[in-house]
């Protein structure tokens, strides 16, 4: 239902939902003189009365082969529904615009950021702490896959199968288990950074409209004299701060489950459009020489100080799913997704993710998912009988990769790769925090710790703790009577 010309009052749009589609249903009738133009067909044949299925004889109530609309009606419920996610299940999404309000073009050349183009026509947001764009460019898809904070866990793909386990049930007694959470962070000391800002308050956004979204990876941009340069994507959120209330956020009430899809639905249906701000810090090829950590560790950020976020342009979200399964639930993104003038960097988990995301969507949603009508873009080009390349009649240009490609692998090799996971977490509790941060923080980690029950476990915990600071270590550990 597209909820821009509602033909009804109503105050809370999802609960609305089935009587606004009853209304513009009748309306619609009304207007055709009670006959639906583009109403439920199946192949040629309209389907007048759903109850009308003839049966062969009185007796047995088969159907007939023939009753073609009926029978297709059970053989499309069948796959009505797909295997979920691998991450990031709960969410919501919806469509807007993005529109380029900066010029970029000297670090990039992918016509998505031209000023002088305006708006693109649609882009799809979907976010469950995790969050993905799908924006259909003139050249094509460009799907931006991140996160809801700037950093992510672990910066070895070895080390992404024992994460995800650690945040699964305990296979024996199906329950969530801090033991095996906390043995791998405590394992795994590159972890101390995201584990910080997820129990800070920064990770407590009252619903997806107040929430900042990162690329969190870095990325190679090109510009058309094809120079490169290394950048990461940043997503300011416009609308006024809301946060979870520290006690409210660690205790889920039942509506809260579906709070933020319903926030966001009706936001969107009350035309208070959600909207964030697009920017892009910058870092040269001799920055990246020069830099005392590796830019393409996932677990590390680029310091605003040295690189100053430039703004790019704007996301609007504007327009409510008619349809949530086709529209949302069949997205498929993968970062492989990029335009001309942006391309991967060195990092190994960037890297990883293509090949996982790739693997994965096959698997969810079939082989030809690619063209379903959310993921197929206008710009798709119909082979006939010659999509092999390269081929004598179809000439293709050469592509930014082949002419930017000379010294990647020796700008990855060349760069310090400083083994430090600690100072940008101990930076982050100093000197981003105020006192009221640090509390929430400590609360929630010792809330977290709690709820181990190998006290061997909260021992190597408090000491990762200390070298991010030794009072904050202890008051954790006070916190626990440790």
């Amino acid at each position: 239902m597209n909820t821009h010309n509602i033909p009804v009052q109503v105050s809370n749009p999802p609960n609305d939902q089935v009587r606004v589609f009853k209304v513009m249903t009748e309306s619609e009738l009304a207007a055709t003189n009670g006959v639906r133009h583009n109403g439920d067909r199946r192949g040629s044949q309209p389907v007048v009365d759903r109850r009308g299925s003839l049966p062969v004889s009185d007796r047995r109530g088969s159907l007939p082969v023939i009753q073609f609309p009926f029978a297709a009606d059970v053989q499309r419920s069948k796959p009505a529904r797909i295997p979920g996610r691998i991450v990031h299940t709960r969410g919501a999404g919806a469509f807007g615009v993005f529109e380029a309000t900066d010029d970029i073009s000297d670090v990039c050349k992918a016509t998505v950021f031209n000023v002088a183009d305006g708006a693109g026509p649609v882009d799809t947001l979907r976010e469950s702490r995790g969050f993905a764009i799908k924006m259909y460019t003139d050249e094509g898809i460009w799907d931006l896959v991140g996160s809801s904070l700037p950093v992510f866990p672990i910066k070895d793909p070895a080390l992404f199968p024992p994460f995800s386990q650690s945040l699964n049930r305990n296979p024996q007694t199906r329950l969530k288990d801090a033991n095996i959470f906390w043995n791998f962070l405590t394992s795994n000391p590159q972890t101390i950074h995201h584990t910080i800002l997820v129990n800070s308050d920064r990770d407590a956004p009252e619903s997806f409209r107040f929430m900042d979204c990162y690329g969190a990876h870095t990325f190679k941009m090109i510009n058309q004299r094809n120079e490169f340069v290394w950048v990461k994507f940043h997503l300011r959120y416009d609308q006024d701060i809301k946060t979870f209330d520290p006690e409210a956020a660690n205790v889920p009430t039942v509506e809260q489950f579906n709070h933020a899809a319903a926030d966001l639905f009706n936001a969107i249906a009350m035309k208070n459009f959600p909207s964030w701000t697009l920017y892009i810090q910058i870092m040269t090829e001799e920055q990246a020489r020069r830099c005392p950590f590796n830019p393409f560790d996932l677990t590390k950020i680029f310091s605003q100080k040295e690189y100053p976020l430039h703004k790019v342009g704007k996301i609007t979200l504007n327009e409510n799913p008619i349809d949530y399964f086709s529209q949302i639930e069949q997205v498929a993104f993968t970062p492989a997704h990029m335009p001309p003038g942006i391309e991967a960097s060195p990092d190994r988990i960037f890297q990883m993710r293509i090949s996982f995301y790739n693997e994965q969507q096959p698997k969810r949603l079939g082989p030809n998912n690619l063209l379903l009508p959310i993921n197929n873009p206008a710009t798709n080009p119909i082979f006939f009988g010659i999509p092999h390349q390269p081929n004598a009649f179809m000439q293709t240009p050469a592509t930014s990769s082949s002419l930017v490609r000379r010294n990647i692998s020796n700008v990855a090799s060349n760069i310090l790769l400083n083994v430090d996971d600690f100072t940008q977490a101990r930076d982050f509790y100093k000197n981003v925090l105020d006192s009221h941060g640090r509390s929430i923080l400590t609360k929630n980690i010792a809330d977290s710790l709690a709820r181990c029950t190998d006290r061997n476990l909260v021992g190597r915990a408090l000491f990762m703790m200390s070298t991010i600071d030794d009072t904050f270590a202890r008051r954790i550990g006070k916190k626990l009577n440790f």
